[in-house]
């Protein structure tokens, strides 16, 4: 019973923030579905997708994630229970989003705690190489649209989109996207909130601090300091508490600048797993459904633990 009181806080903490996002996502995904509008959203992204063989439905997506994601995402797999993409087009776009999600958390969530806790110096490399992973995941699913989607017919999408939107008038859209909505957003609640309240608990046991002291041979072997521990401890639950312990260890001359982006990177590999089973993937597949759902979530994970690693082996050679 006190674990459950434990977990309580942080589990309501984050339906509060993800559902409402997965609302909007699906009322936004069913209103603006085959219509001008959506090819007009996905103007700010629509190069980047056409790189990838995308659709301008999935350029729509791309860029409201630059808002807010789980919106981007929903939207997008109402755009795939239309028939308007595929499986394919979704796991390309879910690792395209890496870009314009990467920018998104740098400005709005990174920036200011990095600057304020590692300096202006450090924060702008780390944050570079932040972006730097991001840019390489985008890269990895825009090959991948390249290689396995065939090229979207522009010419005939945008006459199909541009005769749906005269037969139907904004109201009876709205209309309908309003009933469309609320089923789907009940099957998406009634998978997400049990499976991330059930994977909170296992999480909240001793199974992570099992897990991490099995990682002092690795830190010992890059070549880290024993204080980094700590930060990799705190980060594990969360990168910006593992930024604000990082801080005065750094300023304290215990750690150098290098040592510092490269106990954030080890940390990153570490949180990355535990976002994939906490949250991430009980999220996905409630979005996309189990199969595709567990695929996108994987592919994603794949891609940022290698392309981490490939950020981490730079700097160690810099160390």
């Amino acid at each position: 019973m006190q674990l459950i009181s434990d977990v309580l806080p942080d589990v309501l903490k984050l339906w509060k923030n993800v559902l409402p996002s997965m609302l909007l996502g699906c009322f936004l995904g069913n209103l603006f579905h085959n219509t001008v509008f959506l090819q007009r959203l996905g103007r700010g992204m629509l190069p980047l997708a056409r790189l990838g063989h995308l659709p301008a439905g999935c350029a729509a997506s791309l860029t409201l994630c630059l808002v807010d994601r789980i919106a981007a995402y929903t939207m997008l797999a109402g755009l795939k229970n239309t028939g308007a993409v595929g499986a394919r087009e979704v796991v390309v776009s879910f690792l395209v989003s890496a870009l314009p999600t990467g920018l998104y958390f740098t400005v709005f969530f990174f920036s200011p705690a990095v600057i304020a806790s590692l300096g202006c110096r450090t924060g702008a490399v780390y944050l570079a190489i932040y972006l730097a992973v991001s840019i390489m995941i985008s890269a990895v699913g825009l090959l991948l649209g390249r290689l396995l989607l065939p090229q979207p017919d522009r010419g005939q999408e945008g006459r199909d989109k541009s005769r749906e939107a005269v037969h139907i008038s904004w109201r009876d859209r709205l209309a309908a996207a309003a009933r469309r909505t609320i089923p789907a957003f009940r099957r998406l609640a009634v998978v997400f909130m049990p499976v991330t309240f059930l994977v909170s608990i296992l999480l909240h046991t001793d199974l992570v601090s099992q897990i991490l002291l099995q990682f002092d041979p690795v830190l010992s072997y890059l070549g880290l300091p024993g204080p980094v521990l700590f930060v990799i401890t705190t980060g594990v639950m969360s990168m910006i508490a593992a930024i604000g312990a990082l801080g005065p260890i750094l300023q304290a001359g215990l750690v150098t600048p290098a040592e510092a982006v490269a106990a954030l990177l080890v940390t990153s590999l570490l949180h990355y797993p535990y976002e994939f089973w906490s949250s991430g993937l009980a999220t996905n597949i409630s979005i996309f459904g189990p199969k595709l759902g567990g695929r996108v979530s994987l592919a994603a994970l794949v891609v940022r633990e290698c392309a981490t690693c490939l950020a981490l082996g730079l700097v160690v050679l810099l160390l």
